[in-house]
């Protein structure tokens, strides 16, 4: 896997959702970059999946004792009402009809490069799977962004953007690393009686089994050698 590094780079912002893909490329990415990492991650779906975040801080809890202390959290929130489906679709700054959260996310994230000085960002946008299953994100097929290109100097990497679930999850194997995937979490569904009331952090949180991230994580597993 070409991660695309420079190594005169000094300080590289990661998207981390707390998910498999952007756990693998921030352990990728770690394992062969001794740059200053800063993470920068979304919290969603706040009032109804208030666990993410948690597993969000598990994570990067989990890579400072693998790692060293050379890390920056930078989390910003994203309201509800501009998730999609919900959200009405607007005309992003570069003229792409996008949903709030995704234009959100793309702007916390130039907005912390810039504030932070990177030297690049990092996202761990990957393919569907060959089997087609309900809910797929439509974007995530072929061809749908470039692995790397350089927007108002930074350079912006996505280097899963060829590789599905199932050689992301083979590589926590292969490297040894089953306890990072333990800890993180794909399923989007949410629980009737769970919300951000209702939960602690740390309390067990079930998986759905029937949204697409779950379905997608579980072909993947079952194509492990």
């Amino acid at each position: 896997m070409d991660l695309m590094l420079n190594p005169n780079w000094k300080k590289i912002g990661i998207s981390l959702s707390g998910g498999a893909d952007s756990a693998l490329l921030a352990y990728l990415i770690c394992s062969q970059s001794d740059a200053t990492i800063h993470f920068t991650h979304q919290i969603r779906m706040w009032k109804t999946r208030p666990w993410q975040n948690h597993v969000f801080r598990q994570v990067v809890d989990w890579f400072v004792k693998r790692f060293g202390n050379r890390f920056h959290t930078h989390e910003n929130l994203v309201p509800p009402e501009m998730e999609e489906p919900n959200t009405t679709y607007l005309t992003d700054e570069y003229g792409k009809s996008k949903p709030g959260n995704r234009i959100i996310q793309r702007s916390y994230n130039e907005y912390i490069a810039h504030k932070e000085g990177l030297d690049a960002l990092y996202a761990a946008v990957n393919q569907n799977p060959n089997v087609k299953f309900d809910g797929a994100p439509e974007e995530r097929y072929e061809g749908h962004i470039e692995p790397h290109f350089i927007h108002d100097g930074i350079d912006i990497v996505h280097p899963f953007v060829h590789t599905k679930k199932d050689w992301i999850i083979q590589q926590y194997y292969d490297l040894g690393i089953e306890d990072l995937l333990d800890i993180t979490r794909s399923c989007e569904g949410e629980f009737e009686g769970l919300n951000y009331k209702t939960y602690t952090p740390g309390d067990p949180v079930p998986i759905c089994g029937e949204c697409f991230w779950c379905l997608e994580r579980e072909w993947a597993l079952g194509k492990v050698e």
